[in-house]
């Protein structure tokens, strides 16, 4: 779902608010994060965050780690809990396997 006219499940609710820039920045993010990655990939995605956070460079794995595929659940529960909003910068492409419609 990437298109305005397909907003997900819930967005009318008072937690999920957001004006139409907000609405247009978070299917942006969409395209731009939710990427699929390899069982390999995510093993060395995670070995350079923890490289990065050895190394005291907690910018680079923060943006490193926003493109790692998010837990399902945990997203599904953060969603529900804190808003739309709250999960706008991670990689939600798992999540919306699991739960259509719902990111």
């Amino acid at each position: 779902m990437t298109n305005m006219d397909h907003k997900p499940k819930g967005w009318n609710e008072p937690l999920n608010q957001m004006t139409e820039d907000e609405w247009k920045e978070y299917f942006r993010l969409r395209e731009e994060l939710d990427v699929e990655m390899s069982e390999s990939e995510l093993i060395a995605s995670l070995e350079n965050v923890d490289v990065l956070l050895k190394a005291h460079k907690s910018k680079e794995a923060e943006k490193l780690m926003s493109i790692i595929p998010t837990d399902p659940r945990y997203a599904y529960h953060i969603k529900n809990t804190l808003g739309i909003k709250s999960v706008m910068y991670l990689n939600l492409s798992d999540a919306k396997k699991e739960f259509p419609g719902e990111f």
